[in-house]
């Protein structure tokens, strides 16, 4: 059964409220394809030192890459735009059928890399880019990438020529809908 994603509303907020507490929180993550190093991610304040595919409540999440760290995944280690490797670390969560709102603080610190993704929709592909995400450039700059002709301008917004200074906090909000094709 193939799944559609429909984005309702993408984008970045600043000093926003939280409404978290009108919707059932889901707060289940795991780490995705493994740890780069011992210090590249920090979970709840302790660096996760190990790999397993248990799931874990998050109440904070630290990512860290020093230069020349290389991501755990199959296809980080392979040359891509230019670059001889990919650096990543990450964790996941699957996306329910209905309505989601996912809030963060970020705040952003060291030196930029060539692009980094703060968040990643997929659509159940095992290989390719995801087809929706939003992340920072080498510049500072925001960059995104939406599903062509399933993310009209009034459903995806996003607060164009906005650029992040280190060490500031920002609000990140998706709000999104999922529904599966039948």
């Amino acid at each position: 059964m193939k799944k559609i994603l429909y984005l309702i509303f993408l984008s970045l907020f600043f000093n926003l409220q939280s409404f978290a507490d009108e919707w059932k929180i889901k707060n289940k993550w795991k780490i995705s394809c493994g740890i780069a190093d011992k210090e590249s991610l920090v979970i709840n304040g302790k660096p996760k030192k190990s790999y397993n595919k248990r799931e874990f409540k998050l109440e904070s999440v630290v990512f860290k890459l020093d230069k020349g760290d290389v991501g755990s995944c199959p296809t980080d280690k392979k040359p891509a735009g230019g670059y001889p490797y990919s650096g990543r670390q990450e964790i996941t969560h699957r996306l329910p059928v209905g309505h989601t709102i996912f809030e963060t603080d970020l705040i952003v610190e060291g030196a930029p890399s060539a692009r980094t993704t703060i968040f990643q929709i997929h659509d159940g592909r095992n290989k390719g880019a995801p087809p929706s995400w939003i992340g920072v450039g080498g510049d500072w700059k925001i960059k995104h990438k939406f599903p062509k002709g399933e993310c009209s301008p009034e459903n995806c917004k996003m607060i164009k020529y906005l650029y992040l200074e280190t060490g500031k906090k920002y609000k990140f909000k998706a709000d999104i809908k999922y529904e599966k094709k039948r």
